[in-house]
C-alpha cells in the first residue's frame, strides 16, 4: 500500500455562500440542481402532452354529459342546475333509503343478538362493586335483559357481591342412588371451591380485574349497538312516514289531523319534516 495513503490529508467540502452574497441565501449544491432541474423536466413534458391532447382534440366533440358539467378553475363540478327532481323520482329514491335502512337494521339486530348470546354466560359472578362504578355498563346490561334486579338476588349472591346468574341447572335422575351420586358430586364441587377461594391470591385478583376490563369492553360495544339500533328504527320511522306522505301526494287530499299526527310523531324530537323529507 503505498505511504501517500497513511498520511492525514485535508478534508475538501464544498463550497458555502460567499459573505458578500449571504443575503442571496443558501448556495446551491449539485445534488440540489439535480432535483430542480428533474422536477424541471417532468413539468415541462406534462405541459408537452397537454399541448398535444388539445392540438389533437376534435373541435365538434359533444356528448350529453357536458350540458351539465363544467370546470372552474380547473376543478370539476357536475350539477343538475336548479330543476327540482320529480316527485315519483324522489319517491324511487326514498324507496332505496328505506331498503338499505332495513338491510343495515337487520344486521345489526344479528350482530346485537350475537353479541348478547356471547355476554350471557359472563356476566353472571362479575362483582357488583365493579359495575357500581360503571352506571353506563348497568344500563346496557339492563336494557339487553342480561342484568336483573340485585334487590331479587339471592342472599349468598349478595353477600359475595356478584351478579347472580338467570335461573338454576335441574338434574333428572332416575333413581335414589343416582340422586345421592349427584349430591355426592355437588359437595364435593362445593369443597374445591371453597378451598380455591381460600387459596386465591393476588395472581388470581389481577387476572379478575383484567377480564372485567375485557368484558367491559365487550359492554361498551353492546351499548353501541343499542344505540346504532335506536337511531336506525328511528330513521326508518321517518322515512315511513315521509314516503307515506309522498305517496297520498297529488291522488287525495290528506285530512289535516292525520298530516299533523305524522308529522308529530316524526318531528317528536324538534325536526321540521315535509311530504319531501326536508
Amino acid at each position: 500500500m503505498a505511504l501517500r495513503n497513511y498520511v492525514q490529508r485535508r478534508n475538501h467540502k464544498e463550497r458555502s455562500q460567499p459573505e458578500h452574497r449571504k443575503h442571496l441565501g443558501l448556495l446551491e449544491k449539485h445534488k440540489d440542481y439535480v432535483e430542480r432541474a428533474r422536477a424541471h423536466h417532468i413539468k415541462r413534458d406534462k405541459l408537452q402532452r397537454l399541448r398535444q391532447k388539445a392540438a389533437d382534440r376534435n373541435q365538434d366533440e359533444f356528448y350529453l354529459g357536458m350540458i351539465g358539467k363544467k370546470t372552474e378553475k380547473g376543478v370539476h363540478i357536475e350539477s343538475r342546475g336548479n330543476k327540482a327532481l320529480d316527485n315519483d323520482v324522489v319517491s324511487l329514491l326514498k324507496t332505496q333509503d328505506a331498503g338499505y335502512l332495513r338491510k343495515q337494521l337487520n344486521s345489526e339486530r344479528k350482530k346485537y343478538q350475537a353479541l348478547i348470546e356471547e355476554l350471557a354466560p359472563r356476566v353472571p359472578g362479575m362483582r357488583l362493586a365493579y359495575l357500581e362504578k360503571k352506571p353506563d355498563l348497568v344500563t346496557a346490561l339492563r336494557k339487553a335483559n342480561l342484568l336483573g334486579d340485585v334487590q331479587t338476588s339471592s342472599a349468598s349472591a349478595q353477600q359475595q357481591g356478584r351478579v347472580q346468574g338467570f335461573g338454576k341447572k335441574t338434574k333428572w335422575v332416575d333413581d335414589v342412588e343416582e340422586l345421592k351420586q349427584v349430591a355426592k358430586e355437588n359437595r364435593r364441587k362445593s369443597k374445591k371451591k371453597e378451598t380455591l377461594e381460600e387459596e386465591q391470591d393476588e395472581r388470581l385478583v389481577q387476572a379478575e380485574k383484567i377480564g372485567e376490563r375485557q368484558l367491559s369492553i365487550k359492554i361498551r360495544e353492546l351499548a353501541t349497538r343499542q344505540r346504532r339500533i335506536d337511531a336506525l328504527t328511528e330513521a326508518s320511522q321517518k322515512l315511513d312516514v315521509v314516503r307515506s306522505l309522498m305517496r297520498t301526494r297529488g291522488s287525495h287530499a290528506v285530512p289535516k289531523k292525520q298530516v299533523q299526527e305524522l308529522k308529530d310523531a316524526v318531528g317528536k324530537r324538534g325536526a321540521k319534516v315535509t311530504s319531501r323529507g326536508r
